[in-house]
């Protein structure tokens, strides 16, 4: 048997290796790339909508304050309109949703109940 077949006889150690490693860095970003598309979330259909339905995040008949409200509802829609007479106006894959609020002043703090939200009220 001739020594001049083996891999270290000709001195091709570093090219075989730097092949080697390109071998396998192509396929660490072949596997990246194949786990990212299978891990796709579909993107809203506008940026100035609500990633949430307003009716998973809003209850009717739940009392807030308004700094927690506004919290809950600037969390989940980028485009929150609220109007000057307690309404909320939201845009939801594509349509509207209103949600209605009634202040209450308790001990002196004002609340705000959620009276409805996208036309759906309190039982």
């Amino acid at each position: 048997m001739s020594s001049s077949g083996w891999v270290g006889s000709n001195g091709n150690v570093p090219e075989l290796c730097a092949r080697a490693l390109g071998v396998g860095w192509a396929l660490v970003m072949t596997a990246l790339f194949v786990v990212a598309l299978r891990d796709h979330h579909p993107v809203f259909t506008s940026r100035l909508e609500c990633g949430t339905d307003p009716r998973d995040i809003l209850r009717p008949g739940e009392v807030l304050e308004q700094s927690t409200l506004r919290f809950i509802v600037d969390a989940h829609c980028s485009n929150a309109r609220y109007l000057p007479d307690d309404w909320i106006a939201l845009r939801y894959v594509g349509g509207a949703i209103d949600v209605e609020t009634r202040p209450l002043v308790i001990g002196g703090q004002t609340y705000y109940e959620i009276v409805s939200v996208g036309g759906e009220s309190a039982p």
